[in-house]
């Protein structure tokens, strides 16, 4: 991933989750978009705290209404 592309990710998403560091974690280790959103879609099946859940949830949604609305 570009560091453009990781830095309006993180400008557009973190403003809304609560663990930060997480996130810029899971995108130093992405390769792209959608490699990103296939660990979090991993992560959230094995995730049992309710915060970070609630973190990966919401960068999904960020990411695909993000994307959405790029292609739009």
């Amino acid at each position: 991933m570009d560091p453009k592309e990781k830095e309006d990710l993180l400008t557009n998403i973190a403003p809304y989750i609560e663990n930060m560091e997480f996130f810029k974690e899971l995108l130093e280790n992405s390769k792209d978009i959608e490699d990103l959103r296939n660990k979090l879609n991993e992560l959230i099946e094995k995730e049992v705290e309710i915060t970070k859940r609630t973190d990966i949830k919401i960068i999904l949604d960020k990411i695909n209404n993000l994307t959405h609305s790029s292609i739009d």
